[in-house]
């Protein structure tokens, strides 16, 4: 599943662009502002006929050892619709997760308000190797030539092919989400535990974006949360959630004890990065859960505001109504007045 920032241009930038594709602009750096808007931040207008000339020089002493951002580069071919142009992703090691996440699913969205059919060709870069002009230069030759790739190389064309499509991987073996290597704290895995014993019927994950950790803030017992109505006190109303609740309940004379895994995130009030992370990380929370602590989620919902959980509402999410049968169609009879039914002689003269 691709996820989308919503992440678009202020209108400078737009206006920008136009002038760029007009004009003798060579490159131009492009940043993902604070108040969550795609700004231009530096631009540099053509000095040599050869665009190979500036580019270390534009290109070096625009990034940043920590911080991502995006480079247009004007090449020299020119089409009908103008000059064609190299779109960077520099994502550096050093960078942090949710910036990495931000900048990757917003790329496509700036492509296409730049004009995807002049981006004739595209660069993902770590480190400064890879961004310079001989970097550049060895990609286009790996992309041309059918010889096979070097681990760096795979591992970097591995990384722009799911660029967008940025996701959070759990390894089983250890207490952290290894995709994004976000660490479950102590005080999530004394949770999860606590309800795996059944000593605790609720827990309430929370993802510390600014610590980059997955944490539990309170420690329920089975006294303090038992029924759906004791949830929706602990369910905050302008932040994301996950939530691993034991359903006790009676269904046509059985007993269950069904365990739901609950997803709460309000509407647009939360920052795109909240909703984007917590999305993202939602499937991979629940199989760590299945996995690590062997616990069978029976059912998963999503919720924007606590007054959607009610018990009737969790017993038709588990238990839906069967719809019965509909009554075949029984072919009507024929008209009393058809008559008798003709019968066919066998022709025996043979």
């Amino acid at each position: 599943m691709s996820h989308q920032s919503g992440i678009k241009s202020n209108d400078e930038l737009r206006n920008f662009f136009a002038h760029a594709k007009q004009e003798n602009i060579r490159m131009f750096k492009v940043i993902i502002s604070d108040k969550e808007e795609l700004v231009l931040s530096v631009n540099h207008k053509v000095k040599n006929s050869n665009w190979q000339a500036d580019y270390n020089k534009f290109v070096l002493e625009s990034i940043e050892p920590k911080s991502p951002c995006y480079i247009f580069y004007r090449l020299d071919e020119k089409t009908n619709s103008g000059y064609t142009w190299l779109l960077i992703l520099w994502s550096p090691d050093f960078a942090t997760v949710k910036q990495k996440m931000l900048y990757a699913s917003t790329k496509s969205t700036l492509k296409m308000e730049f004009g995807a059919g002049q981006v004739a060709d595209e660069l993902f870069a770590t480190v400064e190797d890879d961004i310079s002009l001989e970097g550049y230069l060895k990609h286009i030759k790996s992309q041309q030539a059918p010889a096979p790739l070097t681990n760096r190389e795979e591992e970097i064309e591995l990384l722009k092919q799911n660029e967008d499509h940025t996701r959070i991987n759990v390894d089983t073996k250890h207490k952290t989400l290894q995709g994004v290597m976000f660490p479950i704290e102590n005080s999530a895995v004394e949770a999860l535990e606590f309800f795996q014993s059944e000593k605790s019927n609720y827990v309430q994950l929370v993802v510390n974006i600014e610590e980059e950790k997955i944490q539990s803030k309170n420690l329920f017992s089975s006294n303090d949360v038992s029924k759906i109505e004791d949830i929706k006190k602990h369910i905050p109303a302008d932040r994301g959630r996950f939530h691993l609740f034991r359903f006790n309940h009676s269904h046509d004379g059985e007993k269950f004890k069904s365990i739901i895994f609950i997803y709460s995130m309000p509407g647009f009030s939360v920052s795109i990065k909240e909703r984007m992370i917590y999305s993202s990380s939602k499937s991979e929370m629940i199989q760590y859960i299945k996995s690590q602590y062997g616990i069978d989620i029976g059912k998963t919902i999503e919720i924007s505001e606590p007054n959607e959980l009610s018990e009737n509402f969790l017993i038709e999410e588990l238990h839906p109504k069967k719809v019965a049968d509909s009554k075949k169609f029984d072919k009507p009879k024929g008209p009393n007045s058809r008559g008798a039914k003709r019968l066919t002689r066998t022709d025996l003269s043979n």
